[in-house]
């Protein structure tokens, strides 16, 4: 089986709910206030290294540090939210790089704590 790997950059807080509680769309919800790229959703990279972009924009982030958690995911069941369309890949707007991101919908919150393991990024040495 073909894993892939997401990074999804946060602050501390809300990195620790994720590994210890799983997706929550009313906690999403309540901090994603200010419109967003693609829409609600849980947005995740590819690159570790743009997911620290992010998390160091997250709300909160200043305070407490922000950190990035690593989502695991078949290819297959990645394959069947994109299908689904549960899943979207695009570029990224409005900044100094070239990457994708990838938007998992409300919808998909369900299926990802069911299937995807969730845990602390840790650079590859």
């Amino acid at each position: 089986m073909t894993l892939v790997s997401f990074y999804h950059g946060t602050d501390v807080y809300s990195a620790l709910d994720i590994l210890n509680n799983g997706l929550n769309s009313q906690r999403l919800l309540a901090l994603q206030k200010q419109p967003v790229q693609l829409g609600v959703g849980w947005y995740a990279s590819y690159k570790p290294e743009v997911a620290w972009f992010f998390a160091s924009l997250a709300p909160g982030g200043g305070e407490d540090g922000c950190t990035v958690i690593e989502m695991l995911l078949s290819a297959e069941d990645f394959n069947f939210l994109v299908e689904k369309g549960d899943a979207r890949i695009e570029s990224i707007a409005n900044v100094k790089f070239v990457a994708e991101q990838v938007c998992f919908s409300l919808r998909a919150f369900e299926f990802l704590n069911y299937r995807a393991e969730f845990k602390p990024y840790q650079e590859k040495s």
